[in-house]
């Protein structure tokens, strides 16, 4: 509920929301968004599933609300779009360090976002957010650092980039400890 407000609260006119029904969790059986939601958004688009990526690769998307899966930053990177980061469990937490702290290519959705009390999250700081980084005056940085990291991917899976150089060493690693098991 909190971000279907925060979506409207931010004005913005065009997203496509993948909101899967199965994952939703709310008292109500059939509807999950606010009373009048669907009534107040003119091109926005709400669905249960789409390719990613290819969403991602359309030049006309400015910003990604991610719960920081591995493969969502990745493909966000490929694309070059910066990232609102919502991590929600496992591994999502420490992507969502190297996104926002390390790599500066998102930002937080929540800055008081304490994962037992999840109430902390408001429309209010999910439209500033989405704003901020709708924003291209207020996001230059973001947008700059992130084509830098695309290239610094492009470079790593060159022929004798850092990918296969790391690759092929951890094969001959294999390769070393298993001859030792035999023997």
């Amino acid at each position: 509920m909190e971000f279907a407000q925060g979506l409207l609260l931010s004005k913005v006119e065009y997203f496509i929301w993948v909101l899967r029904p199965n994952l939703v969790i709310t008292n109500e059986t059939d509807n999950y968004l606010p009373a009048g939601f669907q009534e107040n958004i003119d091109r926005g688009l709400i669905i249960p599933w789409c390719d990613q990526r290819a969403v991602l690769s359309h030049s006309a998307i400015g910003g990604f609300l991610t719960h920081c899966g591995w493969n969502s930053i990745l493909e966000s990177l490929w694309a070059s779009v910066p990232m609102i980061c919502h991590p929600i469990s496992v591994d999502q937490q420490t992507n969502r360090k190297l996104v926002v702290d390390d790599w500066k290519v998102g930002i937080n959705l929540c800055d008081n976002y304490d994962i037992n009390n999840k109430s902390i999250i408001t429309k209010e700081e999910i439209a500033k957010k989405i704003n901020f980084l709708m924003s291209e005056e207020n996001s230059k940085d973001l947008r700059k650092v992130i084509k830098e990291v695309k290239k610094t991917m492009e470079i790593a899976l060159l022929a004798n980039g850092s990918s296969e150089k790391n690759f092929d060493l951890f094969v001959e690693d294999v390769m070393a400890k298993t001859k030792m098991a035999i023997f």
